[in-house]
């Protein structure tokens, strides 16, 4: 099957995307405004693709499955799902580390160059021959080092604890977030495939009624000469051969028009090639009997993916919630320091790591606990309630 291609292709697209149609499908009297839409509304966008700037692929045919696999792999809407999920696992992997030893160290050289003085209140304390009143004192040289280590790790924090859980879920839901997409791209893939096909096939019968229409024609004119018919027979039929082949220029041009369709929901240049290697009478039409029993049975419809996704998101609705009660309990951490203080008159001392340094430890256990935030928390969980409730109905 011949395709079309070109910057005649992408003029279209570009006047497709700027314009708003209602839908129509191949009207035979519709090659208006309205009828330009009919690529969009075909498979009815729901997601958004750019134009391939890659290498170009082949120009070889396409069945339908390998359309489809050709956008789950190359849409942007599948592209970004597959990323969606990488950042769940990062974002798994981050709750994690807050769990885990943390190890900080710090260095700093202090120059006092004006050294706070200690107020004695009397200076007789020190000296019995000094005046009466207070007495300023220097207690710590003009440059001073500090260099600790400190290792810290939490031992108990509920909202740390549901959040790990949490993450699990906010992962698998990412998951079925893209199972949603690929099932989206098949469908419109499908679709605009299908009115690819059927714009050919409905180009193919009006050439085909072209042809005999215009052997039809020859003959009344044989027959006009020979006095059988009026000239009004023959003028009669063509203008009906006129129409014929107005009709059959609009429809190739929606052909054309389901053609970028396609590219476009497949993630495919607009300006290479695309072959089909499917016929109309090979692609199956969807009957009564071979509708799913997902659209029909309950059972059968809490196993599709959007089904699945409001399960998860309730079940993460959930997770917020405990996250935000397990903020009304404290949290405990361990930390243990060890360092050294230095201190000199000259600076370059300070800088010896043999000089004047004196170590220090410690080892401290720290008991967090917020006890009133007038209702903040309370009020985020009746919001998170309210969420859960609003997808308890959708499901």
């Amino acid at each position: 099957m011949e395709q079309h291609q070109g910057s005649n292709e992408s003029a279209t697209l570009n006047l497709l995307l700027t314009q708003s149609y209602p839908m129509q499908l191949f009207s035979r009297r519709s090659f208006t405004p309205m009828a330009m839409g009919i690529a969009l509304a075909i498979a009815g966008i729901g997601f958004h693709c750019k134009e391939t700037r890659a290498q170009s692929p082949e120009s070889k045919p396409f069945s339908l499955s390998a359309a489809i696999q050709y956008g789950i792999d190359h849409h942007t809407a599948s592209l970004n799902a597959r990323e969606d999920i990488l950042s769940s696992k990062a974002r798994i992997r981050e709750i994690t580390s807050i769990g885990l030893p943390q190890v900080r160290g710090s260095y700093g050289v202090t120059d006092n160059f004006i050294i706070q003085k200690v107020i004695i209140p009397d200076g007789r304390l020190f000296n019995p021959n000094a005046p009466p009143g207070p007495l300023a004192l220097e207690f710590q040289p003009q440059y001073g080092g500090n260099a600790n280590v400190t290792l810290s790790q939490l031992l108990f924090d509920g909202s740390y604890l549901v959040g790990l859980k949490a993450a699990q879920t906010f992962a698998q839901i990412a998951i079925k977030s893209r199972e949603m997409t690929h099932a989206q791209i098949s469908e419109n893939i499908q679709k605009a495939y299908y009115g690819v096909l059927v714009g050919q096939h409905r180009v193919d019968l009006l050439e085909a009624s072209l042809v005999r229409l215009d052997s039809a024609l020859l003959e009344m004119k044989i027959m006009l000469e020979n006095g059988v018919i009026e000239r009004l027979d023959v003028q009669r039929v063509e203008l009906q051969r006129n129409q014929l082949l107005t009709e059959t220029a609009k429809i190739a041009q929606l052909r054309v028009l389901a053609l970028l369709l396609l590219k476009f929901q497949m993630g495919y240049p607009l300006g290479d090639t695309l072959l089909l290697s499917e016929q109309l009478v090979n692609i199956p039409l969807l009957t009564n009997e071979a509708i799913p029993s997902a659209y029909r049975d309950l059972e059968s419809f809490k196993a599709r993916p959007e089904a699945s996704l409001l399960e998860l998101q309730i079940k993460g609705n959930d997770f917020e919630i405990k996250n935000l009660q397990a903020g009304y309990l404290p949290s405990v951490g361990l930390q243990v320091q060890r360092g050294a203080l230095a201190g000199a008159g000259q600076f370059n001392q300070v800088l010896d790591p043999g000089g004047n340094w004196f170590a220090y430890g410690s080892v401290g256990l720290g008991i967090n606990w917020n006890l009133f935030d007038s209702f903040n928390k309370r009020y985020k969980i009746q919001q998170k309630r309210i969420e859960k409730i609003k997808n308890e109905r959708l499901l």
